[in-house]
């Protein structure tokens, strides 16, 4: 009979740790993959809709297609099973981000002064890129490559291509978070 030492022993229990973390981080790309393909459709419609409406219709247009991101993230959310965070509290968690991220945009949106549109189009690509390179930080490194990228697309259209700046969200924007969700999916 062989024996393990001490040593071999709490090597092999933090490598059953390590293997079990990239389970659940795995685990949790192929939940959150399908919630970053709407975002990604919505970011889509309302760039789009951003390019081709008046400003005056902005407001409601974001409203409603905030409205059907979020149920569609409460449903996907829900059927996280326990291992990747249970359900109902992941479904609470993510409905708490996500209103503390609106609250912190609006809360910007209302402070700034109004005499120029195009920081308004950038801000939300800038603060979800944040958000995701934060989370890729803490949490699950794929999510930094998509808050990194969505991050430096944003000022690249910012700066490169003002004019357009609408449409290259839409493209570069929600193509990228939809592609994203499909890179995730598959992990």
């Amino acid at each position: 009979m062989m024996s393990v030492s001490e040593h071999e022993a709490r090597g092999a229990l933090a490598e059953i740790e390590a293997v079990t973390r990239r389970g659940q981080t795995l685990k949790g790309y192929r939940y959150a993959g399908p919630i970053l393909m709407v975002w990604g459709v919505i970011w889509f419609l309302g760039y789009l809709g951003m390019a081709r409406l008046s400003p005056a219709l902005w407001g409601w247009m974001w409203l409603a297609l905030d409205g059907v991101g979020f149920a569609a993230t409460l449903l996907l959310a829900a059927k996280a099973p326990a291992a990747a965070g249970g359900a109902a509290g992941q479904a609470m968690r993510t409905s708490l981000g996500m209103a503390a991220g609106v609250a912190f945009v609006l809360a910007i949106v209302a402070v700034f002064p109004k005499h120029d549109l195009l920081p308004y189009l950038a801000l939300p690509g800038l603060f979800v890129g944040f958000i995701y390179t934060v989370l890729g930080i803490y949490l699950a490194p794929r999510y930094a490559w998509i808050g990194v990228t969505l991050f430096v697309a944003t000022l690249a259209g910012y700066y490169a291509w003002p004019a357009h700046l609408a449409e290259w969200l839409a493209v570069v924007g929600g193509g990228g978070l939809f592609l994203s969700g499909v890179w995730l999916r598959s992990a």
